[in-house]
């Protein structure tokens, strides 16, 4: 900053040498000369090193936010959670803690922009005393409406900011269940949304714009308007002025114009954005946070595992209208409590409640000191890495221990299944694996970690009977032998295995006592097992006399004679044999795509092209920019003349006249008169000048960054339109975090760093250019230098702008994993918790951080290192310029020589300036090649194909073909369906059930059927091929219950008929037949929360269920849609079904043979291919058949039952 406020001077000094009867010597002009080369190499030299540590300063500042808003995550209750979305959170991390960034990057401009403000009046003062007084109160005004609007701004930003957290939120929810949106076409509604919520949020990007359009003209033309104001006033006084002045007045208020647009301008939007962005992350970081309360104690005297609940109470903070009331148990080592009732009865609340999740308001609960709680959520999360990865959770690997964990599990079969075995990238939230599979990889993962005390929250019911049995006796029975084991479960052939059984009915505990105790007892528990009982048509006396009596440490008979494992398998010694032999190869982790080299011009015509105007258009603003620039020279020049003009009339009366040219002469002999009206006449001029400059840079400001915003808007909406129709093959492979980034920080550069860096870089290159061409008017012999300083700049710039690209493209890359990691975390912080791995999660984040951090300060290293030779080769061109006048002096009027060097003072940091923003401007078209990459997705219905069959009105009737169908999930990889040949006749009802084993294909038929991958051979829907017809009147016309029931963050109503198709009147009728009607207080407005977490999962999966009773479609399919709910619900969905789907094909995915058996038609599916499709009582029949053989493996009274009901289903159908 010294070495700025000397230059003028010097350069004055070394002006004077070419005024008429100079008398500065030869020496004291060559030593000026050097000086003006000098004192910018010292200036460059410091300020490249401030700004070094600034930017390593704000990195650091960056990584610290983003670390404490994670730390954050990790603490917050259930409650926060639920306040704050997830898209809420990763705007925190992508936009907010980015503010932090730049306002330590920009910050000191503040103070340094008043201490130069001072500074340049004080010495303006001291040339025209007074008259200053009206610069210093136009100066005060210029920052006052800088204030004001960065204070709008600041407002603008902080609504806007919500929409955008509205946007991603919805991006993450949509994301999340890609599957369910395709499946039901609801493509449309959520892109109307989002485009919705975006036009909303591009509203005040727009409004914030011209805000700040006001603060770049008043900066732009902040040197034009001051010099007219102190010119004006003299003029007005008559007061005269001289050159010296104009040399120090212009390039002293060139560089507050720079600091003022550039500088302070920039670091006050900052100060204004960090206001809201720090409040923002404070009200986070204020949020409540998991506290174990005050009643829950620890036994210090007893060491081994135990729980002790007394009378308690809990509710959510948000629900005070459901909670837990007068629970009281207790438990020890070795006793399995086993956790029952109807749905939404308060189980998985229980498990929260001693999780300390659930705010406890009465009563207390005792651990002992040394018990460790470990979770198994109904939900399985899973995060993005291998299955081993999942497993260990942050431990370290015990071969022997990992192979038991697996066995206990049974996924030691689905682990030699898979080309990587442990290896297997499971993608996010574990997208490849199936239901069962996700819920026993989290009971593998608790079983790893050896606590003392386990809460299972009904992981039985994902998966099927002989693995359910499997996994009860080899893991709840003898892993878990030791342990204090809460289940819940819906599963009544169990319950005589319970040390303990807790019966609740909403909130409340019935009873409690062993089963047979419940029986003796508890009307209400007899009544609700007979219920039960009834609605699966069997008796629980048979389940009692198909096994024997328990005790914990002997092997029952029932186990025995069922066992999945030969005899004595389940000894320590002789499960060796689970460790496999062979070493399976790593998978490994699909790489994002990083493109190499400069951004192809296509990208930049494309993004030309996006906002509408095209080349045209473009154009017309590249004129307005140019007439502008030449605007400003010529008013400057204007001014300049007529600094020349005040000095020769006013020169001292000792100068000669031989020192005088005629033009001089001419300026001296007019009269007062003539003068006066040669001065108007130069006032008049100029004030034209800067009124048309003023306006010209409001209209170019305005169009430029409208247009701008409207290009950002219309590539949004174009990738957001591409993503909903990219095959779910891209989803399953790309985490959600790499996707959320590209809407979150790409689309943010397109919003706001593109607009801006494009905007200074067409007004510095305009600007340099005009300057070039009067300097080289004006000095002829400078195009050599300038020659010679292009080639070297070129030079530069070829090594530096490929480099710096592809740092940045890295940077990119760095950034997604952390997205990733965040979005993982936010869906598991209860199990994280209750594992007691938030320093994991916490380390792997920090790791993440510290990945991008290299990157970022690579990137910085670089920016530095060009700025310092630029600035360094332009420097010396102004010191060629100082000796090439002295040796070919021209007789330029004074005016002109100064008006050449203040604009080569200026050109030193416009051409550093102008580089930069070369690089600045291709690395944040980065962004908008990753935004276009993602635009040019290959759509899962290829846009060639337009030629689609017609179909008929009553389309389909049900009729379904699958003629040697063979399916797959991408080109690359193993046939997951094999030559399928089934026939199944329309014009009746028709149920078939499909089973098989993890693995066998069962999920594939249906991925086949609604065509979400590449099939080959045909599917005939009434005999249209289904290749024929268009995704979306194919997918309309089959309904689907699916296995997880995903509702989205709207109304009930919205969650139902997004498209607004229904009645309120039908919608209700729907709700009534799954008897729903009656539980929704707020009516069809109440409102869903994210991910549905105010409905229980039985109350998910019915309102799935009214979704397709509003379909009306006359196919349906159901993927093991009763897993993971209670028998009354499975009942209640089982009677809708027969009820409402009388003349339908309904295919049914079942774990539970009784949901399944008195379907017209059993599939039996193995390794892809169909071993057996026939009526449930023919396969039965024959003891050889996979299906009587699965069937068996229920008990000989669970057989005989089954076989029963399927020989009445075949007799009913006759």
């Amino acid at each position: 900053t010294i070495c700025r406020f000397i230059q003028p001077f010097v350069l004055a000094r070394f002006i004077r040498y070419f005024a008429p009867c100079s008398n500065i010597s030869s020496t004291e002009v060559i030593i000026l000369a050097s000086l003006t080369s000098f004192f910018p190499w010292i200036m460059f030299l410091c300020r490249h090193m401030a700004f070094t540590r600034a930017f390593l300063a704000g990195m650091h500042l960056r990584g610290a936010y983003s670390g404490l808003v994670f730390r954050k995550i990790m603490k917050l209750s259930i409650g926060s959670l639920g306040k704050n979305s997830s898209g809420k959170i990763v705007n925190l991390l992508t936009n907010d803690v980015q503010a932090v960034e730049r306002l330590c990057l920009d910050g000191h401009f503040l103070w340094i922009g008043v201490l130069e403000t001072i500074v340049v009046l004080a010495i303006l003062w001291s040339y025209i005393g007074v008259t200053i007084l009206l610069a210093i109160v136009y100066t005060c005004l210029v920052l006052f409406l800088q204030m004001v609007c960065g204070k709008c701004i600041q407002l603008i930003w902080a609504k806007r900011v919500r929409k955008t957290d509205l946007r991603i939120k919805l991006m993450n929810e949509i994301i999340k269940s890609i599957h369910l949106v395709k499946m039901y076409v609801w493509e449309k509604p959520f892109q109307s949304k989002v485009e919705r919520v975006r036009k909303q949020e591009t509203v005040y990007i727009i409004l914030q714009s011209l805000v700040n359009t006001v603060k770049i003209v008043n900066a732009a033309s902040f040197a034009s308007t001051f010099f007219l104001v102190i010119f004006g006033l003299l003029w007005y006084r008559g007061a005269p002025f001289d050159t010296d002045f104009f040399t120090i007045a212009f390039v002293l208020i060139s560089y507050l114009r720079h600091t003022y647009l550039h500088n302070f301008s920039s670091a006050f939007t900052n100060l204004s954005q960090y206001w809201v962005a720090s409040s923002r992350i404070t009200k986070f970081l204020l949020c409540d946070e998991y506290n174990r309360s005050n009643a829950v104690s620890y036994d210090l005297k007893n060491e081994n595992a135990h729980i002790d609940v007394e009378n308690i109470a809990s509710s959510w903070e948000n629900n005070a209208s459901f909670g837990l009331n007068g629970i009281t148990f207790s438990a020890g080592v070795g006793d399995l409590v086993m956790v029952i009732g109807s749905i939404a009865s308060g189980k998985s609340s229980l498990l929260m409640t001693l999780l300390g999740e659930m705010p406890i308001t009465k009563g207390k609960i005792s651990f002992s000191k040394k018990s460790r709680l470990c979770y198994v959520p109904q939900e399985s999360w899973i995060f993005s890495g291998t299955i081993r990865e999942n497993i260990l959770f942050g431990l370290e690997y015990d071969a022997q221990k990992f192979y038991r964990c697996i066995h206990a599990t049974a996924l030691n079969i689905d682990l030699d299944n898979l080309p990587y075995g442990d290896s297997t990238l499971v993608g996010d939230n574990g997208v490849i694996l199936s239901g069962g599979q996700k819920a026993r990889l989290s009971l593998a993962r608790a079983l790893y970690r050896d606590d003392g005390i386990y809460l299972l929250d009904d992981p039985l019911s994902a998966v099927d009977v002989e693995v359910a049995r499997h996994i009860f006796e080899k893991c709840i029975l003898g892993r878990l032998n030791s342990k204090v084991c809460i289940l819940v479960t819906h599963q009544i052939r169990f319950l005589k295995y319970a040390t303990n059984i807790i019966f609740l009915d909403r909130g409340h505990q019935v009873a409690q006592g062993t089963y047979d105790e419940l029986v003796r007892t508890c009307p209400a528990f007899t009544q609700w097992t007979e219920t039960t009982i009834r609605r699966l048509s069997a008796d629980l006396t048979s389940t009692a006399t198909s096994t024997s009596q328990l005790s914990l440490d002997i092997k029952p008979e029932y186990l025995k004679q069922f066992s999945l494992l030969p005899a004595g398998a389940g000894n320590d010694e002789e499960e060796n044999f689970l460790i496999p032999s062979i070493e399976k190869p790593i998978q490994k982790e699909t790489i994002e795509t990083k493109r190499v080299g400069s951004v192809k011009r296509n990208v930049f015509m494309r993004y030309i092209r996006a906002g509408g105007c095209g080349i045209f258009g473009l154009l017309c603003l590249f004129i307005l920019f140019a007439i502008s620039s030449a605007l400003i020279l010529l008013s400057n020049w204007w001014l300049g003349r007529w600094s020349n003009a005040e000095r020769i009339r006013y020169r001292p009366t000792n100068i000669t006249n031989s020192c005088s040219s005629n033009a001089q002469s001419s300026i001296s002999d007019m009269s007062n008169e003539q003068w006066l009206k040669e001065r108007d006449k130069k006032f008049y001029v100029l004030l034209g000048f800067s009124l048309l400059t003023v306006v010209l840079l409001f209209i170019r400001t305005v169009a430029y960054l409208i247009s701008c915003h409207i290009t950002a808007r219309s590539l949004h909406n174009q990738m957001f339109n591409s993503l909903l129709h990219a095959p779910v093959l891209f989803f399953d492979s790309n985490p959600i975090g790499r996707v959320v980034n590209r809407f979150s920080k790409d689309v943010s550069s397109l919003d706001e760093q593109l607009s801006d860096v494009t905007y200074n870089f067409v007004d510095g290159l305009f600007m340099i250019i005009s300057t070039i061409i009067f300097i080289a008017y004006m000095q002829p012999l400078s195009l050599i230098s300038m020659a010679v300083v292009g080639i070297v700049l070129e030079r530069v710039r070829r090594v530096y702008t490929p480099a710096v690209q592809d740092v940045k493209r890295l940077e990119s890359l760095a950034r997604s994993p952390i997205y990733s990691h965040l979005s993982a975390s936010i869906q598991g912080v209860p199990l994280i918790r209750s594992y007691e791995a938030q320093q994991t999660c916490i380390q792997e984040f920090s790791y993440c951080l510290n990945e991008h951090c290299r990157v970022y300060s690579i990137m910085l290293a670089m920016n530095r290192w060009s700025g310092m030779r630029v600035e360094c080769v332009v420097a010396g061109f102004v010191g060629f310029l100082a000796f090439s006048c002295l040796l070919t002096y021209q007789n330029l009027p004074i005016s002109d020589l100064s008006l050449m060097f203040a604009y080569s003072f200026t050109l030193m940091g416009s051409i550093q300036w102008i580089i930069r923003l070369t690089v600045d401007v291709m690395i944040q078209m980065t962004s908008a090649e990753r935004v276009i990459e993602y635009i040019d997705l290959e759509p899962e219905e290829s846009s060639r194909v337009r030629n689609f069959q017609s179909i008929p009105p009553q389309w389909p009737i049900g009729g379904i073909v699958f003629d040697n169908l063979s399916f797959r999930y991408s080109s690359i990889s193993p046939w997951a369906l094999h030559n399928l040949n089934i026939s199944i006749q329309p014009n009746e009802k028709v149920e078939i059930g499909i089973v098989g084993r993890t693995g066998a294909g069962k999920s594939s038929i249906i991925q086949s059927l609604f065509r979400m991958a590449e099939l080959d051979g045909r599917i005939l829907i009434d005999n249209i091929d289904t290749k024929n017809i268009s995704l979306y009147d194919l997918r309309r016309h089959i309904s689907i219950i699916p296995q997880d029931p995903v509702l989205f963050n709207d109304t009930l109503r919205i969650n139902l008929d997004p498209f607004g198709e229904y009645s309120d009147i039908e919608i209700w009728n729907a709700l009534d037949e799954v008897q729903l009607k009656s539980e929704l207080i707020e009516g069809l407005q109440q409102q869903v929360t994210e991910g549905g977490s105010n409905f229980s999962v039985g109350q998910r999966q019915l309102i799935c269920l009214a979704r397709a009773l509003l379909r009306k479609n006359k196919i349906l399919v159901i993927d093991e849609a009763t897993a993971n709910v209670d028998h009354r619900t499975d009942e209640l969905i089982q009677l809708a079904i027969r009820k409402k789907f009388v003349s339908c094909t309904v295919l049914t995915i079942a774990h539970r043979l009784r949901t399944i058996i008195d379907s017209d038609k059993i599939l039996v599916l193995s390794s892809g291919q169909v071993v057996e499709f026939a009526a449930p009582y023919e396969l039965l029949c024959d003891d050889q058949s996979n299906f009587a053989q699965l069937a068996s493996q229920a008990g000989h009274r669970e057989t005989a039952h089954l076989i029963q009901q399927a020989k009445l289903a075949a007799t009913t159908s006759r």
